[in-house]
C-alpha cells in the first residue's frame, strides 16, 4: 500500500484508527470499510487529510481542520486544553515567554491529556506549540528591534524636523521683522512727506503744488500706523516662545535674533528722524537773518500764504522769501498761514508770490 497522499503525493503519516473515528463526520466515515492503515496528509497546501491508497477524507469532511491546514489565527494548536495560535502569542507578548506552554507540560504530566481523540493528527501538539512559541518571541524580538529602529529613526526625524521647524521660524520671524520695519519706515517718511517731498519735486523741476495739503491730511494715520508696525516689529524680535513639553518647539537663533532686533532698532531711529522732520525742520531753517542795514530804510510787511500744513512748510516758505535780495528778516507760521517780512526800501510782492510758488503755497499781501 502506498504511503505518499494520492493527490499530492507528500509522504503522509500513520495515524490510529481512534483518531479517525473522532475526527471523520459520522456520514463519511461510514462510507469507509476499513479503519486501520489510514495515514496523515503533511501537505499544508493539500486539500485531503487522511488517505488510504486511493480513498481520501477532504477538507470539510472531519470535525476539526488540523493545524498545518490552516492559516487561521484563531486556530487550534493544541485540542486538549482549547489554545489558538492567537493565545499563544498574546501570551508570549504579554509575558515575554509562553506560560501555555509551561501549563500544557504540566497538565500532560498529570495525565489529562488525550491527543489521539482530540488532535485531528493523532499526536501531542507541543511541536506545534513550541513552533507557535518560538514565532511569537521571533515576532516580538523583531518587533522590538523594529520599534526601537522606528523609535531612534523617528527621534532623528524629530530632531531634524525640530531644526529645519526652527530655522523655518526663525527665518520666518526675522524675514517679518524686516517687513514690518520696512513698513514702519515708509510709513513714517509719508507722514513727513508734505515737508520733505515738495523740495524733491523742486530739486526734479516738478511742480509740488497740493502734495504738502494731500500728504498732511494724512500725517495722523500715518504715524498712528508707524507707531502700530513698530510695536509689532518688537513684538516679533522680543518675544518668548511658548512650549508645550513634547511638542517640536521653535529655538530662537542668537544670529537671526540679533539681525531681527538691530533692523527694529535701526528702523525705530529712521523712524522718530521722519515723523518729527516737519517739527524740527522748520526751527532748522528759520533764524534770525537780519541783515545789519545802517542808514538804509526798513518796511515791514504782513502777507497771508496759504497752503502750508508743518512746520517744515514754514522752513520751505522762510528760506524761499530769505533768498529774495533787500529781505532783511522773516518770521512764517504755518498754524497763522501767514509771513512777516522786513525789505531794505520798497516790498517787492511780485518776487515773494514767485519764491513761494514753487512749494505750492499762495500769497497775498495784508498790508
Amino acid at each position: 500500500m502506498t504511503h505518499t497522499c494520492p493527490l499530492c503525493k507528500s509522504k503522509g503519516r500513520v495515524i490510529k484508527p481512534v483518531t479517525l473515528q473522532a475526527h471523520v463526520m459520522p456520514a463519511r466515515l461510514e462510507q469507509l470499510p476499513e479503519h486501520e492503515g489510514w495515514r496523515l496528509c503533511t501537505s499544508e497546501s493539500c486539500r485531503v487529510i487522511y488517505f488510504r491508497g486511493d480513498q481520501v477524507v477532504n477538507l470539510g469532511e472531519t470535525r476539526r481542520v488540523p493545524f498545518h491546514k490552516s492559516r487561521d489565527e484563531n486556530r487550534l494548536v493544541c485540542f486538549c486544553f482549547k489554545h489558538s495560535v492567537a493565545t499563544i502569542k498574546a501570551d508570549v507578548e504579554k509575558n515575554n515567554e509562553s506560560t501555555i506552554r509551561t501549563s500544557i507540560k504540566a497538565q500532560c504530566k498529570e495525565g489529562l491529556d488525550d491527543c489521539e481523540r482530540r488532535n485531528p493528527q493523532g499526536r501531542c501538539c507541543l511541536g506545534h506549540v513550541g513552533q507557535v512559541v518560538k514565532q511569537a518571541t521571533s515576532n516580538a524580538a523583531h518587533q522590538e528591534h523594529h520599534v526601537e529602529s522606528e523609535t531612534e529613526l523617528c527621534g532623528a526625524l524629530k530632531e531634524k524636523t525640530s531644526d529645519a521647524f526652527s530655522s523655518t521660524k526663525n527665518d520666518s520671524v526675522t524675514h517679518s521683522s524686516l517687513l514690518v520695519s520696512v513698513g514702519a519706515s515708509a510709513t513714517a517718511m509719508l507722514s513727513s512727506a508734505c515737508c520733505w517731498l515738495p523740495l524733491v519735486a523742486i530739486g526734479l523741476g516738478a511742480s509740488s503744488a497740493g502734495v504738502g495739503a494731500f500728504f498732511e491730511a494724512w500725517r495722523g494715520p500715518l504715524l498712528l500706523m508707524t507707531v502700530i508696525l513698530l510695536g509689532a516689529g518688537f513684538y516679533l524680535v522680543y518675544r518668548t516662545p511658548r512650549c508645550t513639553p513634547g511638542d517640536v518647539c521653535e529655538v530662537p537663533n542668537p544670529h537671526t535674533q540679533r539681525i531681527g532686533r538691530k533692523a527694529v532698532w535701526l528702523t525705530t531711529a529712521f523712524v522718530i528722524t521722519f515723523a518729527f522732520f516737519p517739527e524740527y525742520v522748520g526751527a532748522l531753517t528759520q533764524g534770525n537773518n537780519e541783515l545789519a542795514q545802517t542808514g538804509s530804510t526798513q518796511i515791514k510787511t504782513h502777507y497771508q500764504v496759504k497752503g502750508m500744513t508743518c512746520a517744515g512748510c514754514e522752513g520751505h516758505a522762510h528760506d524761499a522769501i530769505q533768498a529774495i535780495p533787500r529781505v532783511v528778516s522773516v518770521t512764517v507760521s504755518y498754524r497763522d498761514a501767514s509771513a512777516e517780512v522786513v525789505w531794505i526800501g520798497e516790498p517787492d510782492h511780485t518776487a515773494i508770490a514767485d519764491a513761494v510758488a514753487a512749494f505750492g503755497y499762495h500769497v497775498n499781501p495784508l498790508d
